[in-house]
């Protein structure tokens, strides 16, 4: 194995979390789980440095009706991701890693904070499915 020449820098931060539990929703019933995201790729203005700053926002029925679902929850993380010279003179591969990969990274970090949060407010936990970013 070798190591990859996309890094993330240090540990991804949160920069948004909102919660709401719907304390009248009946757990008898089952509703399919509403997933949105958006990603944003911001690129450092020094490109010497060879960085760019990725976000990933993520919403669970954030477009439903509050009294149709167990909870609404919107969480955004950011991460700093790094590469070197090879990948600066591979402008199609590097846009495919801060497009696909950079987002599969952030969300692998968001995915626990979400069961989490949903087991912190006594709910069934919420264990969300692995994503595909390509399509």
């Amino acid at each position: 194995m070798k190591t990859s020449n996309f890094q993330l820098i240090n540990k991804p931060r949160v920069t948004k979390c909102f919660f709401e539990a719907n304390r009248d929703f009946d757990f008898s019933d089952e509703v399919p789980l509403e997933i949105n995201n958006n990603v944003k790729i911001g690129r450092n203005l020094d490109e010497e440095k060879m960085e760019a700053v990725v976000v990933l926002n993520l919403g669970f029925f954030t477009k439903s009706d509050f009294n149709k679902v167990p909870f609404k929850i919107e969480i955004e993380v950011e991460g700093i991701f790094k590469w070197d010279e090879d990948l600066k003179n591979n402008k199609l591969r590097l846009e495919s890693l801060l497009k696909e990969n950079a987002p599969a990274i952030l969300y692998s970090y968001l995915r626990p904070i979400i069961t989490q949060m949903t087991v912190e407010a006594n709910l069934p936990p919420l264990i969300i499915p692995l994503m595909n970013f390509r399509k």
